[in-house]
């Protein structure tokens, strides 16, 4: 290799250095948005499942043709994205067991939160109980409106908070198609979940559905059983 080639080399080196430091040294992300989806009613958290419960989509409104940045929340309804940067958004709540959501727009700076008032499909209200072997969960369906026909209800237990229609180790399930929306609502379920493991500790919870595009289910809260 001549001089001149190994010079010439060097300076495309140092030129490439310059331009990557020229681009390392744009700010990071350093902005939080938090927030909960809740029942406008009873102000109390929208329940699902996760992944894929409720999606929450961020769009920056400071781009011409900007990127949608899509996270999912978490089973409580509640959500967190700290790698933001700092700007104006627009917020929504998308694809969860409720009614369509009105767009929030926040400016972001440090720490934001928003938080959805929706409508959900169906409420579960439930208690569980053990009873030898077995956890018998009672429960009744509720709804503030009417939307798609009532489908499906399901007592649900595993051995993970996460428990949900994905993630259960013992079910029970009701096929609600065949009745009518009024006595479905009307009905005082009480199922029996059989041959649990004695002296572990079980997570139980409901799940509903309505017939509705993304097939997503209402659930009660997760209910801690500890066999005897």
């Amino acid at each position: 290799m001549s001089a001149k080639t190994y010079i010439y080399g060097l300076l495309i080196l140092a030129g490439w250095t310059s331009c990557s430091k020229q681009l390392d040294d744009h700010a990071s992300p350093n902005a939080t948005i938090t927030g909960m989806v809740m029942d406008a009613v009873t102000k109390s958290s929208i329940q699902t499942e996760q992944p894929n419960g409720i999606k929450i989509r961020l769009i920056e409104e400071s781009y011409a043709k900007p990127t949608p940045q899509d996270f999912w929340t978490r089973p409580d309804g509640s959500f967190e994205n700290a790698d933001l940067f700092t700007g104006k958004y627009k917020v929504v709540a998308a694809e969860g067991p409720f009614f369509p959501a009105d767009t929030a727009e926040v400016a972001v700076n440090g720490n934001a939160t928003v938080n959805f008032n929706v409508t959900p499909f169906l409420s579960v209200s439930a208690t569980a109980t053990a009873s030898g072997s077995n956890i018998i969960l009672a429960y009744q369906l509720s709804r503030t409106r009417v939307g798609d026909k009532i489908a499906l209800a399901k007592s649900l237990a595993s051995a993970y908070p996460s428990v949900s229609n994905i993630v259960n180790e013992a079910s029970v399930s009701h096929d609600l198609s065949g009745i009518t929306d009024d006595a479905a609502l009307a009905m005082a379920f009480s199922d029996t979940l059989k041959g649990l493991h004695s002296g572990a500790t079980w997570f139980t919870r409901v799940a509903a559905r309505t017939a509705n595009a993304n097939n997503k289910f209402n659930y009660s809260t997760v209910m801690v059983v500890k066999m005897p």
